[in-house]
């Protein structure tokens, strides 16, 4: 390939990730409407909603392992931990065999708001999904395999 050839390529793969990257920015700013939460006197940020929904899918985790589940540094997730058990979402337990680990569990409160945020979240994608036909969501179902595989094993 000459120069040339490689630098079309480069120009055509920058324009495709720009265009993937407004593509992924538009679907994750398609918030939930106020009407819609079931309390909406409560505002979360992305990353509590993120710390809620990972806490779902376990019965109680380490804060050391919740931070590494969401790549952030235990002092930004401590942070985190406090907002939500301010606001009632989720409880916090000193180990009584050893006084360092702590673990951290949703809330009843909690549970119900991360539901909600599940079956939401299930309804946004079929919604995105509908336009498209069937073949064409297998497809398009392949290539986020695709991308999330790749992006996995780097």
């Amino acid at each position: 390939m000459t120069r040339t050839e490689d630098e079309k390529i480069d120009a055509r793969l920058n324009r495709q990730a720009k265009a993937l990257h407004a593509f992924i920015a538009a679907l994750m700013d398609s918030p939930m409407e106020t009407a819609d939460h079931p309390l909406p006197d409560i505002e979360l940020s992305p990353r509590e909603i993120k710390a809620l929904l990972l806490l779902g899918d376990k019965e109680e985790m380490i804060m050391t392992d919740l931070a590494t589940a969401l790549s952030a540094p235990l002092s930004t997730v401590t942070r985190i931990i406090d907002r939500l058990e301010r606001k009632q979402m989720v409880e916090r337990f000193r180990s009584e065999e050893d006084r360092r680990i702590v673990t951290v569990k949703e809330s009843e409160k909690g549970k119900m708001l991360r539901e909600h945020f599940r079956h939401s979240q299930l309804d946004i994608a079929a919604r995105m999904l509908q336009p498209l036909s069937n073949g064409e969501r297998e497809i398009l179902i392949e290539l986020l395999e695709k991308l999330t595989t790749a992006r996995s094993s780097k």
